[in-house]
């Protein structure tokens, strides 16, 4: 099957489907959200969502939601019930959306513009993963106050990381980032039982 975008001919840069694969939301490069019925194979709907490009895309943990990294900095959470409705809107720290910068001795530097996974979440959708210069930062998301709070820094990267993921399984959770140095680091986070 293929999709036709309209207008033509436009970039995608992320791509995410839900729980069963019924849905598919891609970000493009005319800042526009586009979601994808599978069922029919046809845009069901679609939102201007960023000034510049849509960088990331992912469903929300009960898939009402769709939330949106672009190049105009901000993180949206989008209600997918009704078409281009904001739920909250917040500011990203410049690091965890590019371009990423790695300078080196005599001058070099080297620019790299978002190509992975921006952000990603817990398994409850309470918390969320995010790039930064030299690691990943852990948010608590707070949509009341429409901010992203920081809980928790994963170090351990001379590089600024340009993608992460985030695997939960009993219990525990791997975080994945991955910095512009060639280096992916997995960090191990146990649950606290009350």
């Amino acid at each position: 099957h293929q999709f036709s975008l309209d207008p033509e001919p436009i970039a995608i840069n992320c791509t995410a489907f839900n729980h069963n694969g019924n849905l598919l939301v891609t970000g493009a490069a005319d800042g526009i959200i586009r979601l994808f019925d599978m069922q029919r194979y046809d845009c069901a709907m679609s939102w201007n969502a960023h000034s510049g490009e849509v960088y990331s895309v992912e469903f929300s943990y009960d898939e009402n939601s769709v939330y949106s990294i672009g190049e105009d900095g901000k993180f949206i959470q989008w209600n997918i019930h009704k078409s281009g409705v904001k739920v909250s809107e917040c500011e990203m720290q410049s690091d965890a959306i590019g371009p990423f910068v790695l300078s080196g001795y005599s001058g070099y530097k080297q620019v790299q513009v978002p190509r992975g996974r921006l952000f990603a979440f817990d398994s409850e959708g309470h918390y969320v993963l995010t790039c930064s210069s030299s690691g990943g930062i852990i948010h608590k998301l707070t949509n009341s106050e429409q901010i992203l709070e920081p809980c928790l820094s994963l170090g351990g990267h001379r590089a600024p990381v340009v993608t992460v993921d985030w695997c939960t399984a009993m219990d525990c959770g791997t975080c994945l980032t991955a910095s512009m140095d060639g280096r992916v680091k997995l960090t191990t986070l146990l649950a606290q039982k009350a």
